[in-house]
């Protein structure tokens, strides 16, 4: 695929409203995308493609989540504010004055509203935290905001827009975690249908990530995975404030390779193939050893008797804010490497994995 269709497909993903449990309109892109193959999905919405022409050997998942963290509208005040509640992971001290966007489910419309900040001769050092966060949409009273048909329950994204940077392949946008793991995904796909697999090969995206992978939990059942390789957007920790000596995250040093977490460790021996994978092809990634964090492997790792897992990440400046930033560099490390490991995975391989009498 061409440069610029990956850049279009990573814009359209990252601007799409899609929080935890409202993930409608990314949904719509990935099956676009994955025009050609047989679809079907599971309950919460999570959507698995399969090859139209079944396929034999082990069943490959290559899986990515949908959402975003946001807000729910939680009540709308006498004078036309919205009170919001989190959904997902949000650090204090990034809304002041922010710019969200209000998708109201009744009308099918789209606003602007911004988080109310107080000024410093105000007080503004204790405005806007995350628990008590209420958004203005230029409405004067709850009957203007209802006449808008915004309502509580209406699903509240970041405003960040897709934006090109100081130097060549730096991007900043919202959501890129973990829309940039929603591109490799379907850039991946795209490039593996150019010739069979000797695995059977399913593109799975998932839902509800951010508020504890309630998602990928219903989604295994689906996809009955044997092996699964999760593609993400992690924290990059090359910024000031972080020890440089302890980086495993940095924009344009290549795609993270996961080998722990609080919530899963990867199956060493994957670990092991997916970097041998990387040498051979030469390609560019960083092992990481997490202090922090989880993704859907901890799901996925736990279905039925138990799934080898591995997470590769495009590292991410600022997550879980209005702009995040990366490198597309490391974008197509990621799919470079997904690509060739889901090569390597063939039954003999697979079995390999878990082997242990």
């Amino acid at each position: 695929m061409p440069a610029d269709k990956s850049l279009s497909l990573l814009e359209e993903y990252t601007q799409a409203h899609g929080i935890s449990g409202h993930e409608d309109a990314v949904r719509a892109i990935f099956v676009r995308e994955m025009r050609g193959r047989t679809l079907s999905a599971d309950g919460l919405g999570g959507v698995l493609a399969a090859p139209a022409k079944p396929a034999k050997g082990p069943r490959v998942v290559l899986t990515a989540h949908m959402d975003e963290i946001g807000f729910l509208v939680q009540e709308i005040t006498p004078n036309g504010f919205l009170r919001l509640v989190p959904i997902g992971g949000w650090p204090d001290g990034v809304l002041s004055a922010q710019r969200l966007r209000v998708w109201a489910r009744a009308t099918q419309r789209e606003f602007i509203g911004i988080v109310v900040a107080l000024p410093p001769h105000q007080g503004g050092a204790q405005a806007a935290t995350v628990d008590k966060a209420y958004v203005d949409i230029g409405a004067r009273s709850r009957e203007g905001v209802l006449q808008l048909g915004i309502r509580p329950g209406d699903p509240v994204a970041p405003d960040g827009p897709f934006t090109s940077l100081a130097e060549p392949g730096l991007y900043a946008a919202k959501a890129f975690d973990n829309r940039v793991g929603m591109t490799a995904l379907t850039l991946a796909t795209h490039q593996l249908q150019a010739k069979p697999t000797p695995n059977q090969y399913l593109a799975l995206a998932t839902v509800q990530e951010e508020v504890g992978c309630r998602g990928a939990t219903v989604a295994a059942r689906l996809a009955k995975p044997d092996v699964v390789i999760v593609l993400e957007g992690p924290p990059a920790d090359d910024v000031p404030g972080m020890n440089p000596a302890e980086s495993q995250g940095s924009l344009g040093a290549g795609v993270q390779v996961r080998a722990f977490d609080p919530t899963a460790i990867m199956n060493p021996r994957l670990v092991d193939l997916t970097l041998q994978v990387a040498a051979e092809r030469g390609i560019p990634c960083q092992l990481a050893v997490r202090r922090t964090g989880g993704t859907d492997a901890r799901s996925f790792q736990a279905n039925e008797l138990g799934v080898p897992v591995i997470v590769l990440g495009v590292p991410a400046r600022y997550i879980h804010t209005h702009n995040a930033v990366i490198d597309v560099a490391d974008l197509k490390a990621c799919v470079d490497l997904a690509v060739a490991l889901v090569r390597k995975l063939d039954a003999k391989t697979v079995a390999g994995l878990t082997a242990v009498l």
